[in-house]
């Protein structure tokens, strides 16, 4: 660079046309380089409280649902209904740190699930999916495992030996991580894999927490769209 800008400036003296030369221009990168615009690196992250630790602002109770926030966390009394997000998601990942108060306590988290419920006394969602939220790691339908509400079938295998090495006794905080991207979703307790589904043909829903049996609590409930 430096022979290229002596060549240029030699040029100008012998021809006396031409301008001096501005030196407050940047240099122009090398190939490979990469540039510093001065700006700081954007590290922020996209995800953002569903629940405020405060009340329901953002929610709605559906069907008489027994749902309460009282010293920073939701609390569930059993009941029946659902409190259904006010929004709507399509591909995002949840994440839900929540805890058994009863052994054998009972709710369930809806994904990509309609604003509409079952005309019935439980008054549930009628399109949508349900993963398990009881506390139970046994039967039919253990902690974490798949339910369908009305949507359309799916496909889904759920790792039940990955379900004993996750789960924490009653009482003790439990997270999960819900991916839902396309027609795939996936289900981590407490950091282990435990389900997964394909064939998801709900591509967009509310997020909602059911009503059901025994007591429950929720204290962190967050949402990052992907």
């Amino acid at each position: 660079m430096k022979l290229a800008t002596l060549t240029v400036l030699t040029g100008c003296v012998l021809l006396s046309s031409c301008q001096p030369a501005d030196t407050g221009e940047s240099a122009t990168p090398s190939a490979g380089a990469v540039a510093n615009t001065g700006e700081p690196a954007n590290t922020a992250t996209s995800a953002r409280q569903l629940f405020n630790g405060q009340d329901l602002d953002g929610w709605d109770i559906v069907n008489n649902g027994q749902f309460s926030v009282e010293d920073g966390v939701l609390k569930i009394d059993r009941g029946t209904g659902w409190l259904r997000s006010s929004e709507t998601f399509g591909d995002f990942v949840l994440t839900m740190e929540f805890r058994f108060l009863e052994e054998g306590a009972n709710s369930g988290i809806f994904v990509r699930t309609g604003p509409t419920s079952r005309d019935d006394e439980r008054g549930w969602p009628d399109n949508g999916y349900q993963i398990q939220c009881m506390d139970i790691i046994t039967g039919d339908n253990p902690l974490g495992q798949m339910i369908p509400y009305g949507a359309p079938p799916f496909e889904h295998e759920f790792d039940i030996e990955a379900l004993n090495e996750a789960y924490k006794p009653t009482g003790e905080w439990q997270t999960y991580e819900i991916t839902a991207e396309g027609e795939n979703l996936s289900v981590r307790l407490n950091g282990v894999l435990i389900t997964t589904a394909t064939s998801i043909k709900n591509l967009t829903g509310h997020i909602g927490i059911q009503g059901e049996l025994g007591l429950l609590e929720f204290r962190k409930i967050e949402v990052e769209e992907i």
